[in-house]
């Protein structure tokens, strides 16, 4: 039986902010069409720095009161923000499919182009049901 990797570290490769996509504004039920998101990428490696998943994470700004807008460093998982922004979490819905890998997936990955990855598609919400995280995880199999 083979064993789950153990996350040895993350590291940030983009992070960003803007004006919600339609795809965005969407998935977080955003208030105004001009809602602002801090968007940031990360490659999860496992215990031997071998890269094993890429997330694009998409937080609306407008529910992380006083998160600095340009990301203000390294932005932790759901669960540390929501605590240091006294964001109360409820439910995550998670949906797993299996994909071919694009190139940028594959490059970061270290895996050939078309290759078969799972994609994690995850929407976190607060106790109030108003979406704060929209996650995309792109795992090797």
């Amino acid at each position: 039986m083979e064993r789950e990797p153990v996350m040895a570290d993350t590291a940030l490769i983009a992070q960003s902010t803007g004006t919600a996509t339609v795809d965005e504004w969407a998935k977080l039920d955003l208030n105004a069409p001009n809602s602002r998101v801090l968007r940031v990428t990360r490659i999860q490696h496992d215990e031997t720095s071998r890269p094993v998943a890429r997330e694009e994470v998409v937080l609306a700004l407008e529910r992380f009161p006083g998160l600095s807008p340009n990301g203000g460093g390294d932005v932790p998982d759901i669960i540390e923000l929501a605590q240091r922004h006294g964001v109360s979490l409820g439910r995550a819905t998670e949906r797993v499919s299996i994909v071919q890998a694009t190139k940028d997936v594959a490059s970061h990955l270290q895996i050939a182009a078309g290759a078969a990855v799972m994609k994690l598609d995850r929407i976190v919400e607060t106790l109030d049901g108003e979406p704060v995280e929209w996650c995309v995880t792109y795992r090797k199999i």
